[in-house]
């Protein structure tokens, strides 16, 4: 019944606010077949380009910088759009259902919520405006997934992207972890349990009893193997490790670790049997963005797409550019 009167009200608001502005084009950046694009939703991802890179808009370039993102975000914002009409005529959906399990996967790669909600905060994010997000995702991952079926690469196709990238599978030497973390008030118990560990006390056990990092802690404190180096801290105690050695408390900006390093290998060339099933998946995801490109083009051409806000009509056209995923570098 909440809900129904939340919907009512809502409902009434647009009434009103339709009888009070009539078909003025005041808040509409752009028009999609039909469907409106305002400028309040371009102005929310502007607000959020500008926090996230503040510097990068400031000088003498820095309108003219800002115009160019601008019109690159709308184009994003007409392609959703076109993506939004297209899945809902292939019968595409996403639950709400499914855009929670999302969210709540994403927290994993965090301590806690807290941590959570202020990388949120820090990328001009919050948990509402991630949501709407995460649901444009899912809804274009899914309908990427209906342009593309896996289908298979052949072994040429293997072979030929394993001679031309080499490099790519080139394996650095490497010591793999595990860490039971603490919060960086939380030094006492930290040190308990780095006495119980001396003391013969099980590792991974001890990991899934104590450790903040959830995404870890059910694996026994497993980090796997580094694709980049680890905090400075982190990294400079795992160096000093050798494999079956445990560190001493160790002092991070994410709190306090008890680190121990599992396995270690050299560095050697992949060959294409270990990178097989690897160099499938790459090239079924190039395969996928290739059909999206090529929809999203057809889109674009068949759409009646109307740029309202004067300062992007000259930019900004019907054929359109591709996706602009492009964001500023750091």
């Amino acid at each position: 019944m909440k809900r129904f009167r939340m919907l009512l009200a809502a409902g009434l608001v647009a009434v009103l606010a339709f009888s009070v502005v009539g078909c003025s084009d005041k808040n509409v950046a752009a028009r999609v077949n039909g469907d409106e694009i305002t400028i309040d939703e371009l102005n929310k991802q502007v607000d959020q380009l500008k926090k996230q890179y503040p510097q990068m808009f400031e000088g003498a370039d820095g309108e003219g910088r800002l115009l160019d993102f601008k019109q690159r975000l709308l184009d994003n914002l007409i392609n959703q759009k076109l993506v939004a009409q297209a899945a809902e005529d292939k019968g595409i959906k996403v639950t709400d259902a499914d855009v929670t399990k999302q969210v709540e996967q994403l927290k994993t790669g965090f301590t806690d919520t807290k941590q959570f909600e202020a990388a949120l905060k820090s990328a001009g994010y919050t948990v509402e405006t991630l949501k709407v997000q995460v649901k444009d995702q899912l809804v274009t991952q899914k309908l990427i997934e209906s342009l593309a079926s896996e289908g298979s690469a052949s072994q040429a196709e293997i072979q030929q992207y394993y001679d031309k990238n080499k490099a790519q599978f080139y394996q650095k030497a490497a010591k793999r972890p595990a860490h039971i973390l603490f919060k960086p008030e939380d030094k006492a118990n930290a040190e308990k349990v780095l006495k119980e560990l001396k003391e013969g006390a099980e590792f991974s056990v001890e990991a899934k009893k104590y450790s903040t990092d959830t995404a870890t802690a059910a694996k026994g404190g497993d980090l796997g193997w580094p694709s980049t180096p680890y905090v400075t801290e982190f990294q400079t105690a795992l160096d000093k490790l050798k494999v079956g050695e445990t560190s001493d408390l160790v002092k991070t900006p994410y709190g306090w670790h008890i680190i121990k390093v599992t396995e270690e290998r050299k560095a050697k060339q992949q060959t294409i049997a270990e990178v097989k099933d690897q160099i499938k998946q790459i090239l079924v995801q190039q395969r996928r963005a290739d059909a999206y490109q090529q929809f999203i083009d057809k889109l674009r051409k068949k759409a009646k797409i109307e740029i309202v806000l004067d300062e992007l009509k000259t930019s900004t056209t019907k054929s359109g550019s591709k996706a602009a995923t492009g964001t500023p570098s750091k």
